[in-house]
């Protein structure tokens, strides 16, 4: 069964940890601009593997679709990861990638 798609401003978790300590729990924090820009779904560019999440430094999104591509590249789903350890954790219901 397919993931909802992730798009532009979407939510992803980092898991890097928090300096100074004490721990804290991630935080959410959209996926950056530019997204694929000729590609809309729910109204927004849709996400693909290589576009960046935020996080200090922002980090790319590491997996995606292995059947589904947008201008050449993977499409990032709900679930899929970033370089820094998160998950995208918000996405389009409305429009499922597989693979």
């Amino acid at each position: 069964m397919g993931m909802p798609q992730a798009r532009l401003t979407d939510l992803h978790a980092c898991m890097l940890p928090s300096i100074p300590p004490p721990p804290v729990l991630p935080v959410p924090t959209p996926i950056l601009p530019p997204c694929a820009v000729t590609v809309l779904v729910g109204k927004l560019p849709a996400a693909r593997l290589t576009d960046m999440v935020t996080a200090a430094p922002p980090h790319p999104i590491i997996k995606g679709s292995m059947t589904v591509l947008i201008n050449k590249l993977p499409a990032a789903r709900i679930a899929d990861n970033a370089a820094c350890g998160g998950l995208i954790l918000k996405g389009e219901f409305t429009v499922l990638v597989g693979g």
